[in-house]
């Protein structure tokens, strides 16, 4: 309610300010009109402050301000006896008066939130984390760090709401404090990389890069820091690594691993034959089952071109690997026998042939 008797004021105190110069000499109806407002929001903060609304100190804040503008328009009211303003002042007046509200709740309907109930502030603050109300939590822990900025719980809380918001930088920010000012844990640790990366759109950052490093170092199956550790090797130019990364998490992940497909994805992406400009330029404007039409097509290309020339042991793992990605396990598993055939001598090669398919569980 605080805040309405605030909006008020400065409110009535604009519209003075506006209209001011149209309404010289005042007129008496006005005048009375102000002092019924400020009576009745003397009452309303009144009820307020007996209801435990708001703070006492709050509360005799506004009454004060409240009370001076009372008086100031009853001084008004006595001037303004004296005479009534010109005609055509007062259409004008009128015509301000009816416009300006009208206009700011055009304005609040159309960006605003008229359908939310009103709560007091007391009640939101104290319900912030109940009712998932990220706007008052965000407040409720920016105070309480402005007062205790060491506090790395109080930053750990505060970094996922930034990051829910779609705050990146400040979740980031706020990560980065908790690490300073709390112990350093695998979790703690991916999170902050993974902030830096959303706040660099995609981009694995150095700052990223060490922190996923460092989670690893802590927990080596870690999920979130092996995804995006895989993901620094790959925009490094180390395709082979960052594939041995993601498909060993596939690996070692139960089959309703809730990520599973998301790294499948990633998976299919690096493996897939690449598109030379005029075909990504094509793809640009195709469905989603056109281009998933283009990259069978590309795939059986590879596979046509690897039976015509087999001595290409990257390329053998590459269509095993496509092939398993869409789910063709019987052709990935054709394609590495035919690739063991062919290097049957190279014991390096084999040792790859292997550790593909054991990735790739095709045994």
């Amino acid at each position: 309610m605080l805040l309405w008797i605030i909006f008020a004021v400065l409110t009535a105190a604009l519209l003075a300010v506006i209209l001011r110069p149209l309404a010289s000499p005042a007129r008496l109806e006005d005048e009375e009109a102000a002092l019924a407002v400020y009576r009745d929001q003397l009452s309303e903060l009144d009820r307020e402050e007996a209801a435990g609304l708001i703070a006492q100190a709050e509360a005799e804040s506004a009454r004060s301000e409240i009370t001076r503008r009372l008086l100031k328009a009853d001084a008004g009211r006595k001037a303004a006896s004296a005479g009534n303003a010109p005609r055509l002042n007062r259409h004008m007046l009128i015509a301000s008066l009816i416009a300006i509200p009208a206009l700011a709740v055009m304005f609040y309907l159309a960006r605003g939130s008229p359908g939310l109930s009103g709560v007091p502030y007391a009640e939101r603050m104290a319900n912030a984390e109940a009712n998932r109300d990220i706007d008052a939590l965000i407040l409720k822990v920016e105070r309480h760090l402005a007062e205790h900025p060491q506090d790395a719980t109080g930053w750990r809380v505060l970094a996922p709401a930034y990051r829910v918001r779609g705050s990146y930088d400040a979740a980031a920010r706020a990560y980065g404090q908790a690490l300073a000012y709390g112990k350093p844990d695998a979790d703690l640790l991916a999170d902050f990389g993974e902030a830096t990366v959303m706040a660099a759109e995609g981009v694995v950052t150095k700052a990223a890069g060490d922190s996923f490093a460092a989670a690893l170092r802590l927990d080596a199956k870690h999920v979130k820091a092996r995804y995006f550790h895989a993901l620094t090797l790959f925009q490094d130019g180390s395709r082979e690594a960052a594939l041995a990364e993601w498909q060993g998490m596939l690996a070692d992940a139960p089959r309703d691993a809730p990520w599973r497909s998301f790294v499948e994805s990633r998976i299919a992406e690096a493996t897939a034959p690449e598109l030379d400009q005029t075909q990504i330029t094509a793809a640009e404007d195709m469905s989603e089952a056109e281009r998933t039409a283009m990259i069978s097509s590309m795939v059986e290309g590879l596979a046509a071109r690897l039976a015509r020339n087999g001595a290409d042991l990257e390329g053998w793992l590459r269509l095993a690997r496509a092939r398993a990605v869409m789910g063709d396990t019987a052709k990935a598993a054709e394609a590495l026998n035919r690739a063991g055939e062919i290097f049957k001598d190279d014991r390096s090669a084999m040792a790859r042939i292997e550790e593909t398919r054991s990735t790739l569980q095709l045994r």
